[in-house]
């Protein structure tokens, strides 16, 4: 199957003991955002052993990147699965099996995650029966289901370098390819455009091929741009297809991996790219000295009692990633403050409330609350994970990964070896041609010159005898003279200057069709549909920032100037 297709994987996973009443039993569905897996599962079993199967049946050893995901029963919210602790333990919601072939769409969840958005149906089965499973239809339709989704929990800080697995940079493609089509990530509209052109390229491959051949590709089909791009641009789909294809066309000669690793280091670069957001209101005078917070303790502890209780009104924004912990107060495009794992000294969370606390001084903590407790539960997690692995980056690499690394570098000569050996020959045959073409044509030549001085020679000569006498003896025919082939390291010198001409000419031809692109969007924009990030996505571009730079504004200073700053904000 084509890696655009869908697999659904059916596994019979004795993960429950026998002493287990049927009703303990559960079908669990879990999707990743290409294939679909079928495990049978007790009510006891803890999340990390899911987890782990998951990880096994795919394939996947880079799983600390990766988290599964489950909606919740109350708020129909989509939240993380906590791998130490059971399933039934969970707010999960749990279907009967009659209701669980639906999709995600049909499900009441929030806009900040939508798996089956841009999946398409399954197209084949693969079903897998262990000898320890039980087949029995009857039982399996008594059983009752609980879904949960394979998603990208954590992003590395450089993902060209720090993704190993093929399957890893896939999953994380088709992620970040969704976020963005959701408009999960802010994404101008020409780098939209840029974007689908590389994952056109990634799933048809070139664009010449295509055309050339008898199968066609209608573009109203592939989910290519977010919804915005149509509602915000006065331009026509057809415009928009027609200049997605020009894009396309520069891509030729990418090969799926390549076109898939491009377009993540395009989207790297994009202010909201691998970023946990959420709404906090900020705590005023969080920063006391000591002799102040215990006056103060008793009322300040009914305050926080009226105020967990109370509907919080967000003030800010927090986001968090690989780098640490960033504050918003306008938009989520530029941050006001900054602080990097290595200035934080801890995070806690107790209900509502989240305290982050800094390396540079034991009074130097800022206090803020979360819309509710799981919220709250959920930025402590994802501050430890990052955290973790942001100290694990700066050491020497572990065993497993050096041994993955290894594997793929190994595997990546392979192919490439094998793809410059068969180069190699294509070129030894068509200079061989070339050779033999031109050695013919410079034979064909000295024979015609041959005869005609004959025929010339032979027109002169007016007796019969010298005519017979011609006729009888045999001509000869002097060979060409030799010439020797310099067919040296120049030609393929030369190959290598025609090929980096030519990348370099795509490139070109890249920058001129997206820079005419940006003038054509500029000029058919919808002022009234542009929104606050549109314009401060605008802002910054007209005064020459851009993701790296904000990052380092916001982190200018010392911690406790920062620190100070977000107390005012």
């Amino acid at each position: 199957n084509s890696s655009s297709d869908s697999i659904i994987f059916s596994l019979r996973m004795p993960v429950f003991g026998s002493r287990k009443k049927k009703s303990d039993e559960f079908n669990c569905r879990i999707f990743t955002l290409d294939a679909e897996l079928h495990f049978t599962i007790e009510a006891t079993t803890k999340g990390s052993t899911i987890f782990s199967l998951v990880c096994q049946t795919i394939g996947l050893r880079e799983y600390w990147y990766f988290g599964l995901k489950f909606i919740d029963i109350t708020s129909h919210e989509l939240n993380w699965l906590q791998l130490n602790r059971t399933i039934i333990s969970e707010s999960i919601e749990i279907s009967s099996n009659s209701n669980s072939l639906k999709t995600l769409d049909s499900h009441n969840t929030t806009d900040n995650f939508n798996p089956h958005l841009l999946r398409s149906p399954p197209t084949s089965v693969s079903t897998l029966s262990l000898p320890s499973a039980t087949n029995n239809s009857s039982r399996q339709c008594s059983k009752v289901t609980i879904e949960l989704y394979l998603a990208v929990k954590f992003c590395p800080e450089d993902i060209t370098y720090e993704l190993i697995q093929d399957i890893t940079r896939r999953l994380f493609y088709l992620q970040v390819k969704q976020d963005i089509l959701n408009m999960n990530i802010y994404c101008p509209p020409d780098t939209a455009a840029h974007l689908a052109s590389l994952s056109l390229q990634a799933k048809f491959g070139d664009y010449e091929q295509i055309e050339s051949s008898s199968e066609s590709v209608n573009l109203e089909n592939e989910a290519l741009l977010p919804l915005t791009c149509f509602q915000k641009i006065e331009l026509s789909r057809s415009d928009w297809f027609a200049r997605i294809i020009a894009l396309w066309r520069t891509h030729a000669l990418l090969t799926r991996e390549e076109a898939e690793m491009s377009y993540l280091k395009h989207a790297q670069d994009l202010d909201m790219f691998g970023l946990s957001f959420f709404e906090i209101s900020k705590m005023h005078g969080a920063q006391r000295s000591a002799s102040q917070q215990k006056q103060t303790m008793k009322s300040t502890d009914q305050q926080q009692e009226q105020l967990d209780q109370s509907t919080i009104a967000p003030e800010l924004w927090l986001g968090i990633d690989s780098l640490g912990i960033r504050f918003y107060k306008k938009n989520k495009l530029r941050p006001e403050v900054f602080f990097s794992w290595c200035d934080v000294k801890s995070v806690t969370a107790h209900d509502k409330k989240v305290i982050l606390n800094l390396m540079t001084d034991k009074h130097a903590t800022f206090a803020f609350y979360a819309r509710k407790s799981s919220v709250s539960k959920e930025i402590l997690d994802l501050a430890l994970g990052n955290h973790e692995l942001y100290m694990r980056r700066r050491q020497e690499q572990s065993i497993e990964i050096q041994q993955m690394r290894y594997f793929e570098e190994q595997q990546q000569k392979v192919i490439i070896h094998k793809s410059r050996k068969e180069a190699d020959e294509l070129k030894l045959e068509v200079s061989k041609w070339r050779v033999a073409e031109a050695a013919a044509r410079e034979n064909f030549l000295n024979i015609t010159q041959h005869n005609q001085s004959v025929a010339i020679s032979n027109a002169t000569t007016h007796t019969q005898h010298n005519l017979a006498s011609s006729s009888t003896r045999p001509t000869t025919v002097s060979p060409p003279p030799y010439r020797p082939i310099k067919k040296t390291q120049e030609s393929n010198s030369t190959d290598e200057r025609a090929h980096f001409l030519e990348k370099q000419h795509k490139q070109t031809q890249l920058a001129l069709q997206l820079q005419d692109l940006k003038n054509v969007i500029q000029s058919k924009k919808i002022e009234e549909q542009q929104t606050s990030l549109d314009k401060a996505y605008e802002e910054s571009v007209a005064i020459g920032e851009n993701k790296y730079s904000t990052i380092q504004k916001a982190q200018s200073g010392t911690a406790l100037r920062r620190m100070a700053m977000l107390q005012d904000l």
